[in-house]
């Protein structure tokens, strides 16, 4: 028997099986030269020997199919996934213009025709854009973000890539587009998301600067611009295609750039997110070559990828469920036994026997086989489960578990009350 009881509003998690785990990979370096076939091989085979992530970061988004500096050729990094064995997002880019999607196009069937099914076995997704929506928004005019592309453009492009491969080894790909939340939740772009097969979101807390922005808040602003998008997403797979923390930079309100708390989102957001098996595209793996941004959100700092290691640790904590065993009196019989979960209300942090590091749903289960333990009560805070007839004069068992990556840690007390109880009415 199992109740789901919220704790925060949350989405249905995906399932882990088959998630796809990976960084974004831009065309060129950061003094403008392209990247070759040798150095996207390099920085595929780094992402899969990175300590602590059991080498599943095995997928690469792309921005372009087209080779950086020139006009259609096909981009490198397409040989260079075959060779590593390498799944991959691609990309289209769409705010350039119609002539220069054409080429996009051109690139994407000259790929297909030269490597056959040694690359579109590969390809797990077409990603039609990246942020043209957020670009000629009020807020990527503001922040001079560049030239980007409507709704009707995108929706064009759209169908001109479902043309492009049909009847190819690409039939059947999904087709999506990346852009912020906020441009999702703008109902008029709802005619992209009506044409899309998944949607692709990026969410960066640091750069939400009206909102409460800082690390302490990571998992909540994320969540929230991620729920947003699955709210306005008519039911569309969302894959996150873009999030991190800078390891340096400008801070931005309340976000501070810095490795420890780089440390801290990834715990709190990208390993949530692994844990709920929804596709996750990091940002980044190593963004200063050749200088350094600013901000800076490479996994690893500058200097030879095999060689430097990760500013800072990621491997993802293990989590377990938490068992409670109730002994129910005879005299219980015919009454209702009521779960509730119950929380000290004392408003001094420093003595709560407790730390909610992600707050979302729980999953309580009656066992089959408790353990005998029986435990008492003092009424504070209460979050009732549910109530169901007493099993009067047995030793009743339940499991909590998370759906949605809740991580909390705690200990069962008494005084204050906190944890799991059986009250009995009626």
């Amino acid at each position: 028997m199992r109740f789901l009881t919220s704790l925060l509003l949350s989405a249905a998690a995906a399932s882990a099986q088959n998630q796809l785990r990976g960084f974004n990979y831009g065309a060129q370096f950061l003094n403008d030269a392209p990247k070759r076939q040798v150095d996207f091989e390099y920085e595929f085979n780094a992402a899969k020997q990175l300590p602590g992530t059991n080498g599943q970061f095995t997928s690469a988004r792309l921005y372009t199919m087209v080779q950086w500096q020139t006009t259609n050729t096909v981009i490198e990094a397409i040989q260079a996934a075959i060779n590593t064995k390498t799944t991959l997002l691609l990309g289209l880019w769409a705010s350039a213009g119609a002539a220069t999607f054409d080429n996009e196009i051109v690139a994407l069937k000259a790929a297909i025709q030269q490597f056959g099914s040694a690359f579109t076995d590969l390809v797990v997704g077409i990603s039609v854009g990246s942020e043209d929506l957020y670009r000629i928004s009020p807020t990527g005019i503001e922040n001079k973000s560049g030239p980007g592309a409507n709704p009707n453009e995108l929706v064009r492009y759209i169908q001109l890539t479902r043309d492009a491969i049909r009847n190819t080894g690409l039939a059947g790909k999904p087709i999506g587009h990346v852009d912020t939340w906020t441009a999702y939740v703008n109902a008029s772009n709802n005619a992209v998301i009506e044409a899309l097969d998944f949607v692709g979101v990026d969410a960066y807390p640091y750069f939400q600067t009206t909102m409460e922005n800082g690390i302490e808040n990571g998992n909540k602003t994320f969540y929230d611009a991620f729920d947003a998008t699955v709210a306005a997403a008519r039911g569309k797979p969302v894959w996150v295609t873009e999030t991190g923390w800078p390891v340096s930079g400008p801070q931005q309100n309340k976000a501070v750039a810095s490795a420890d708390n780089a440390r801290i989102y990834w715990e709190d957001v990208s390993c949530s997110l692994m844990s709920k098996g929804i596709n996750l595209y990091y940002y980044t793996l190593q963004d200063a070559q050749w200088g350094t941004p600013s901000p800076s959100f490479g996994v690893k700092p500058a200097g030879d990828l095999m060689q430097v290691q990760p500013l800072f640790d990621l491997s993802c904590p293990a989590n377990a469920p938490t068992l409670f065993d109730f002994n129910v009196s005879i005299e219980a019989v015919s009454k209702t036994c009521n779960l509730v979960f119950y929380l000290p209300v004392d408003g001094h942090e420093w003595r709560a026997p407790y730390r909610i590091l992600e707050p979302r749903v729980i999953i309580v289960s009656q066992l089959n086989n408790p353990s005998t333990y029986a435990s008492n009560f003092r009424n504070t805070g209460m979050l009732a489960i549910n109530g169901v007839p007493c099993q009067a004069g047995e030793n009743v068992g339940y499991q909590l578990d998370s759906l949605r990556g809740l991580d909390w840690e705690f200990f069962q007390t008494t005084a204050p009350a906190l944890g799991l109880f059986m009250t009995i009415s009626g």
